[in-house]
């Protein structure tokens, strides 16, 4: 006895068939044009705001730190410094684990002075590669 498969079936045979085989091909295209672009970080400082109910009270300074190289980097120090009047105020660091390839990793950093808009700096002082 042969089974004949009916026109739903050949049409979800396709579908099926052209995602694996476009899945294949991109992850060859993507393993074979690979480039080892050294690591370059870069840091932007989002908007400060007021811890509420904790003793002592302080201002919490999201930073987010992104990877556009092609390198894993691990242990990335970042100094956060609050500059009022061309004068050094408070000056913070903080470290991140590991910042992937082509990827970012959030943070946060606390300051006891409250900071104004183009008060703060940010700058990466080092990573290690693992």
């Amino acid at each position: 006895m042969t089974v004949r498969k009916n026109w739903l079936e050949w049409s979800v045979f396709a579908v099926g068939l052209a995602l694996v085989l476009g899945i294949v091909g991109f992850l060859l295209v993507h393993a074979l044009h690979h480039e080892d672009r050294p690591p370059r970080l870069g840091v932007t400082v989002g908007e400060a705001w007021r811890s509420e109910g904790v003793e002592p009270p302080h201002f919490v300074v999201p930073v987010t730190v992104t990877n556009h190289g092609d390198r894993t980097v691990a242990d990335v120090h970042v100094e956060v410094t609050l500059v009022r009047d061309g004068a050094l105020l408070e000056r913070t660091e903080l470290t991140l684990p590991e910042v992937p390839r082509r990827s970012g990793r959030a943070g946060a950093s606390t300051l006891q002075h409250e900071p104004a808009p183009g008060q703060l700096r940010a700058r990466v002082l080092g990573y290690s590669e693992p």
